[in-house]
């Protein structure tokens, strides 16, 4: 019995020293009370264990980061509270993305979270991995009737539902791991939530916040948010601009509100104005039938240049109904187009396809568009984003992603 002690002892020592002194400090404190979002079951999933088991699980994750220990989290959760995939995923994400605002002090954010809905964002996690094999199938409709390939898509989704959400979850280890490996950001989720559990909520430097915001450990800093989105969705969204519009050791860099119809009115030459010379931008449309949808343009929208111009990090999105982000296949160098006045070109906003037949297209009239895909877009190889192929606009925002020499934080 001594020696199991001794062995213990020098174990939990030899864990303790690969931590700082302050992190060391935090292991062992008393933690305080849990917010209201955080969720009590992956809490004590994470912290009811024996001392040495603590610090064992506690280094596994944040330290190692060691993706097996999410899938024994997971199952302990199963065990005890007889929970499917979908539970776990909704607990996770409930459970972090206020901490990834709060990394920033964006306080303001987590107070109305609440109000949001975390089912879009649950469901895109959830199902991220078959959409994923989806799309990288998208071309078999060359080699094999398209009628085998419906049947074979519908089917491989059911079998997915049905295992996801199925109530206690009987999901095999491999199945996870598979699963959790083609979600990048899912192990990005869960480790915000054990950092809480272990080491509490702790002040970030500029420098470390830097670094975390890279990582997509941290929001980006905001100065304004949109009525548009959700903080769900915009954390997705996130997901895939570069890490340039994310943070800068050298200038300040602040997300903002550009444009909004609400706010600066129906006007297409408001809009221009707003956004040209801007920087990279976040476009957000909402259309008359409820359809939530936009692109992200790397480069700054230019001046009445009659070409098609712009990079792959470029990427169109929908919101709603449906859930997704498309990047830029350097297929063609379609990736955004703004032009108006000119008599003998098209007028408008695109972005990815060609005229006629765009993933995404505003005319200048401000009042009209259209997503044509065709099953599509070349650009992105993106769906048709509305109900319709045509659309008619309720209202847009727009969002520049690079502010220069703005430096501030939110309290």
């Amino acid at each position: 019995m001594g020696n199991h002690t001794s062995r213990e002892n020098t174990k939990e020592e030899e864990l303790l020293s690969k931590w700082t002194n302050e992190e060391r400090k935090q292991l062992v404190e008393n933690k305080q009370a849990l917010p209201e979002y955080y969720s009590k079951e992956l809490f004590d999933s994470l912290t009811e264990r024996t001392r040495l088991d603590y610090l064992q699980t506690a280094y596994d994750i944040l330290k190692l980061k060691d993706t097996q220990k999410i899938y024994d989290i997971f199952q302990i959760c199963v065990k005890k509270h007889k929970i499917s995939l979908q539970t776990f995923v909704l607990w996770t994400v409930t459970s972090s993305i206020p901490l990834w605002y709060s990394q920033a002090g964006q306080n303001v954010i987590i107070k109305d979270i609440h109000q949001h809905d975390p089912k879009r964002l649950v469901d895109y996690l959830l199902n991220y991995a078959i959409e994923q094999k989806e799309k990288s199938e998208s071309t078999d409709w060359l080699f094999e009737e398209q009628e085998e390939k419906e049947s074979k898509k519908g089917s491989d989704k059911d079998d997915w539902k049905a295992k996801s959400t199925s109530s206690p979850s009987t999901l095999s280890d491999i199945e996870f791991m598979d699963w959790l490996k083609n979600v990048p950001c899912m192990f990005n989720l869960f480790y915000l939530i054990a950092e809480y559990a272990f080491l509490g909520c702790t002040q970030k430097d500029k420098d470390s916040l830097h670094q975390r915001r890279l990582a997509h450990l941290a929001s980006p800093q905001l100065s304004s948010f949109s009525e548009l989105v959700s903080p769900y969705d915009y954390f997705m969204l996130m997901q895939h601009v570069p890490t340039h519009c994310l943070s800068s050791d050298t200038k300040g860099i602040n997300h903002q509100l550009l444009y909004s119809s609400k706010r600066d009115g129906i006007s297409w030459q408001v809009f221009v104005n707003k956004i040209v010379g801007q920087g990279a931008t976040l476009i957000i449309i909402k259309s008359k039938d409820g359809s939530i949808f936009g692109g992200y343009a790397d480069e700054a929208w230019e001046y009445q240049k009659t070409n098609w111009y712009g990079n792959i990090s470029n990427f169109l999105f929908q919101l709603s109904p449906k859930y997704g982000a498309w990047l830029g296949q350097d297929v063609n160098n379609h990736y955004q187009y703004l032009c108006w006045g000119k008599k003998s070109l098209p007028n408008g906003l695109g972005m990815g396809g060609q005229f006629d037949y765009c993933g995404l297209w505003v005319d200048a009239d401000f009042l009209n568009g259209h997503s044509r895909a065709g099953p599509s877009c070349s650009t992105f190889k993106s769906p048709q984003l509305t109900k319709d192929d045509t659309f008619t606009i309720d209202k847009v925002e727009g969002k520049p992603k690079e502010i220069r020499n703005i430096y501030n934080f939110l309290c």
